[in-house]
């Protein structure tokens, strides 16, 4: 549980979201559409590849998420309806959690601007992993959110959230988002994250052929039997190629590529 103390400690995920000034009611119409959710997931009938939840964003608790939400985490129900927002953001992969925040920090003030009508039509998607806390496994899954309740000025007050695990690692193998909505004017805006493209201009012809051999999946022996070098010197180069192109590693590499 230390990471859902660190969570707690930062402070930093809550502030995500705006501080509602009068909650309101509402306790008739939510136990309605909480219903209405519960409906949604018999008719759906979802597998352990999908998950159905909505969050308060009054309290950052779940409001309603499917019992499933087990077969993708390892961590029983329990733990969810105790930790709400932290129990969530604590199974994102580290490197996906960080990007998650800057998405919700740059999205929000975004919905905010919106007229009301647009605030009715906007929704996003989002692509991440999840660490499954018993096998380690990457999980990767789409969740797909729009606002579910909101009060009278369109601000959010339960979302919605269909989420899609993926039978397969997404191209590209990163954190990727999009958000859309009808304008006023009736034309549909849509806003994508924009990969950044890497320019090999600044690696030499031998580093060229180690990054050919490199997303060939060869390992540095291989390589150095290959081009007739020493494997210290491949790995000397892969080095040299990471830091010239700005790259963590060999996925790295290959997503940017793309």
């Amino acid at each position: 549980m230390d990471i859902i103390e660190q969570l707690k400690n930062q402070d930093k995920y809550k502030k995500l979201f705006r501080t509602w000034g009068d909650k309101g009611t509402l306790l008739e119409r939510e136990e309605e559409m909480i219903q209405e959710l519960e409906n949604l997931n018999l008719q759906i009938n979802s597998g352990e590849n999908l998950i159905i939840g909505s969050f308060d964003y009054r309290d950052y608790s779940l409001a309603y998420f499917t019992d499933n939400i087990f077969d993708v985490s390892g961590l029983p129900v329990e733990y969810f309806k105790k930790y709400g927002l932290e129990a969530t953001m604590s199974m994102f992969h580290e490197d996906d959690r960080d990007e998650m925040i800057q998405f919700h920090q740059s999205l929000l003030p975004i919905y905010d601007k919106l007229t009301i009508e647009e605030k009715k039509t906007f929704g996003c998607t989002y692509t991440y992993r999840w660490v499954h806390r018993i096998t380690n496994e990457h999980i990767w899954q789409v969740s797909s959110l729009i606002p579910y309740i909101t009060d009278q000025e369109g601000n959010i007050i339960y979302d919605l959230q269909i989420v899609v695990r993926l039978n397969s690692v997404p191209n590209p193998a990163a954190f990727n988002w999009e958000y859309h909505y009808i304008a006023s004017n009736g034309t549909k805006r849509k806003v994508e994250k924009q990969f950044e493209q890497i320019s090999f201009d600044v690696l030499s012809k031998r580093e060229k052929q180690i990054v050919d051999l490199m997303v060939q999946g060869k390992t540095s022996l291989a390589m150095s039997e290959e081009l007739g070098v020493s494997p210290n010197t491949v790995i000397t180069h892969r080095k040299n190629i990471l830091r010239k192109l700005k790259v963590k590693n060999v996925l790295d590499l290959m997503n940017k590529m793309k």
